[in-house]
């Protein structure tokens, strides 16, 4: 369990500097699209106070673009192993900005979420693709080490939406939706600069085969909407539990949420070394006792200083996870099931986002907030010695 169980090529190709910022731009664009408005919650519950069931519907505000994203990730990652991506990413970029920013105008909240659910449909292609290209355009141990400094403009793009989505929330509730109509100038270049089509990769050690492993889909997709279901009750409840505390200013909100993201840079750059000294399945056992450390730490905070401390600890786990379940994908499927691969993973991905609030609400109803936190670490520290169970009785029988 503890060493790598899949060896990864020494050598590997690796695009343009050019290239590398422009997928990196993308893919900072993707997986806190949804929380980038989290500071903004109590403001809007607020504006839509006569709203019956306002709460429910404020939560799912947040979470509406996961469901966009679940119904149509799949559908984007079959279209990019058939059509031109870089079409695709351009349609999907500009739905991006569009569903985002329509919160500046929107004036009722059938009118809101819509336009949420317009930013789902166009964060799934943005996301599905950037993990294509990723495995596309780097091979061997420079696609390892790409897809750390993938999730760590992932973590950047994040900390920069929250910090600047809290300052804008304390302007006004709809301030950080206008964050979104960053995407225009990133679709813009990506018109203008990335090539039609990625050469194909070399250097794979798999047989060049159309057909889903779905055994490996299944383990991997399994691991990923668990993170994520754990992960998310940070920017949908959090909030609400710092108010619960007396802390209630949203810039502090958006600093506690940007401070996972923070921490997770430094994991997931850390990434290559670890893979290399583990198996991606110990990276999962460690994430999540990592995580499971952050959520105890925030379940018994009385201030602003314990919490940070939690959310620090939680994005320690948190970074590696990503690069971790896309690198260990895109080794195991065929080259030409890539696409397909990337849209399940992303399905998946943001079904987790999707579940996170419901579950967190159900057990909001019979339970304090902070003992909700409570569950999900121990729910999290439960999944790591599972793992890590697993992994000892693997190596066991396979030790002559």
């Amino acid at each position: 369990m503890v060493m790598s169980q899949q060896s990864i090529p020494d050598d590997g190709k690796a695009p343009s500097l050019a290239i590398t910022f422009l997928v990196l731009a993308v893919s900072s664009l993707t997986i806190m699209a949804n929380a980038t408005i989290a500071p903004s919650l109590p403001g809007l519950a607020q504006a839509f106070e006569d709203v019956p069931n306002i709460e429910t519907l404020s939560g799912l505000v947040l979470s509406l673009p996961s469901l966009a994203i679940i119904l149509t990730a799949a559908l984007f990652g079959a279209l990019s192993d058939k059509i031109e991506r870089k079409w695709l990413l351009i349609f999907a970029m500009t739905l991006y900005a569009i569903g985002g920013a329509s919160g500046l105008f929107a004036t009722t909240m059938t009118e809101l979420l819509i336009g949420r659910a317009l930013l789902g449909v166009g964060v799934a292609g943005t996301m599905t693709i950037a993990t294509l290209l990723a495995a596309e355009y780097w091979t061997g141990q420079a696609r390892v080490q790409f897809m750390g400094r993938q999730a760590a403009a992932i973590s950047a793009g994040g900390i920069a939406f929250l910090l600047l989505g809290g300052w804008l929330a304390e302007v006004s509730w709809r301030g950080p939706f206008a964050i979104y109509l960053l995407a225009l100038p990133v679709a813009i270049v990506v018109a203008m600069s990335l090539p039609r089509r990625a050469a194909a990769s070399g250097g794979e050690t798999l047989a060049d085969k159309s057909q889903l492993d779905w055994a490996i889909i299944v383990r991997i997709g399994s691991l990923a909407f668990f993170t994520m279901t754990m992960f998310y009750i940070i920017p949908t409840r959090l909030p609400f539990l710092m108010v619960e505390i007396g802390i209630d200013a949203p810039s502090a909100a958006g600093l506690a949420i940007a401070a996972v993201t923070a921490t997770s840079i430094l994991s997931a750059l850390a990434f290559p070394r670890l893979r290399g000294r583990f198996s991606p399945q110990a990276i999962f056992a460690i994430s999540y006792m990592l995580m499971a450390v952050g959520y105890g730490l925030i379940a018994s905070a009385n201030g602003l200083s314990q919490i940070i401390a939690g959310t620090l600890t939680a994005g320690l786990g948190l970074g590696m996870t990503m690069p971790n379940q896309q690198s260990w994908l895109m080794v195991e499927v065929a080259a030409t099931a890539r696409g397909r691969a990337s849209g399940i993973l992303t399905t998946l991905v943001f079904a987790g986002q999707f579940a996170a609030p419901l579950l967190a609400g159900a057990l909001t109803t019979m339970f304090p907030l902070a003992i909700v936190f409570g569950f999900f670490a121990a729910a999290l520290l439960l999944a790591s010695l599972a793992l890590l169970m697993i992994g000892m009785r693997r190596q066991q029988t396979s030790t002559p």
